[in-house]
Order: structure tokens, then C-alpha cells, then sequence
């Protein structure tokens, strides 16, 4: 489904992607872990077309999407749940799900994918007139979720979405992954530093350090590398 080869990525002169090479599957949910500074938000923000490749090319279903503007990129059928949530916390939940719709004409179809979210975050429909701001962390980054289904990817790209969310709501959201991938058939690609969990619901993983490929393989593999236990699991 999607495949990024050599890819160069910069921040003004600072190489942030040094030629990384990567692949995601129909149906799969692939973790990227590493470290701070590793460049998992830069290869997200370059496969959304937040950010140009100097160098390389990326493929979504057998088409270049290298360097095309971001909104062309999520009509083809990518959605980005950036990391911070960053919803609109003026905005009722109802009103952040419409604005998720914008590319969106038809309102009968927008009504659908409301009640869809809903379905799949029931509390958000509890929520469904509250402002956004005024929610805990954990239902912000539900309704960051919801938005970004509202468009019907075929890939969610997810950064860090258990980032500063308390244990109860982490299960839940990682939960709600699995449930989308399993039940809408919906392909992710999971950057996230709880590495322990990130790792249990995904099929395949790769190790991103100073901005390059370290490790890739099947997800329970990698979850058992001496390395990577020692770096990003906690052991001694």
C-alpha cells in the first residue's frame, strides 16, 4: 500500500530522514519506534506531505505522492493524527467531526461517518456539544481520531497517541486501534514511544534512530531483540 525508498528528509541543513526505507501493507498495523530526535514525526509529516523529500520516492497504491501538497495526499486516502491531538478546542466535537469533513460534499454521507465515530467512541457522543478544550486529554485524542476518520483513510498515520494520557485511557485508545483495524479494516502506521504497547497490537515494526532504519521485522521479533529491549522496553 504504501512505500517509501531512500528517503531525505531536511529541516533547512539539518538531514533529518538519512535514506530510510520502509513499507506498509494493506491491512497491517506497522509500528515506528525509536528515541527523541529519531525522525519518527518527520517521516510521518513527510509521508502526509507536511514536509518535501529532498531526495527518494514514496508510493501510495502504486502512485508518487513525494512532494505533493497535503491535502491531495489525504484525498487519496491518508489521514494524519498529528502529535498534540491539536483539535479545535474553541469547536463543539460535533463541529470538529464537520471540519474533519471538509473535502466532503455530501452532508447525508458526513451524518454516516458522525454517527460511525460515535459508534466506535461512545463517549465522544455524550460529548457531542461540548467544547473541545474543555475535555480530558484522553477524549481529545479520541475525537483527533474521529476527525481524522471522517475522510475514510485506507491509512492513519498516528503520532504518539498515548502521549501524556493516563494508563486507562492508553489501553483504551490502543484498543480502539486494534478495533479499527480489525472491524473498518483501516492500515496504520503507529509512531509511538510506549514501545511495549506499540509492539503487542502491531504485525510488523521498524527501529528508527538518528534518522535511519535500524531494525525492521515482525513486531513480536522485535519486541524479543536484546537491543531494543535494552533501548525502548525497560530492561536492564
Amino acid at each position: 500500500m504504501l512505500e517509501l525508498s531512500d528517503i531525505h528528509t531536511y529541516y533547512d541543513h539539518i538531514h533529518a530522514l538519512k535514506g530510510v526505507s520502509l513499507t506498509v501493507n494493506e491491512g497491517e498495523i506497522v509500528a515506528l519506534i525509536g528515541g527523541n530526535g529519531a525522525g519518527k514525526t518527520t517521516t510521518l509529516r513527510t509521508i502526509s506531505g507536511m514536509m518535501k523529500p529532498r531526495t527518494g520516492s514514496m508510493t501510495f497504491e502504486g502512485q508518487t505522492i513525494a512532494g505533493i501538497p497535503a491535502h491531495h495526499i489525504m484525498q487519496k486516502g491518508i489521514s494524519h493524527v498529528p502529535e498534540g491531538r491539536r483539535i479545535f478546542k474553541d469547536m463543539t466535537v460535533r463541529e470538529n467531526l464537520d471540519v474533519g469533513a471538509y473535502t466532503v460534499t455530501d452532508r447525508a454521507l458526513i451524518e454516516n461517518r458522525i454517527q460511525e465515530g460515535f459508534g466506535f467512541f461512545p463517549r465522544l457522543k455524550e460529548r457531542e456539544h461540548q467544547l473541545g478544550g474543555t475535555m480530558s486529554g484522553g477524549e481529545q485524542q479520541m475525537l483527533a481520531i474521529a476527525r481524522a476518520l471522517m475522510v475514510a483513510p485506507r491509512l492513519l498515520l498516528l503520532d504518539e497517541p498515548s502521549m501524556g494520557l493516563s494508563p486507562l485511557f492508553v489501553e483504551a485508545i490502543f484498543d480502539i486501534i486494534v478495533k479499527l483495524n480489525k472491524e473498518r479494516g483501516t492500515t496504520v502506521l503507529l509512531v509511538e514511544q510506549n514501545a511495549n504497547m506499540a509492539l503487542q497490537i502491531a504485525h510488523r515494526a521498524y527501529v528508527l534512530q538518528t534518522g535511519e532504519i535500524k531494525l525492521s521485522g515482525n513486531a513480536a521479533d522485535i519486541a524479543q531483540d536484546e537491543s531494543v529491549r535494552k533501548a525502548y522496553l525497560g530492561d536492564e
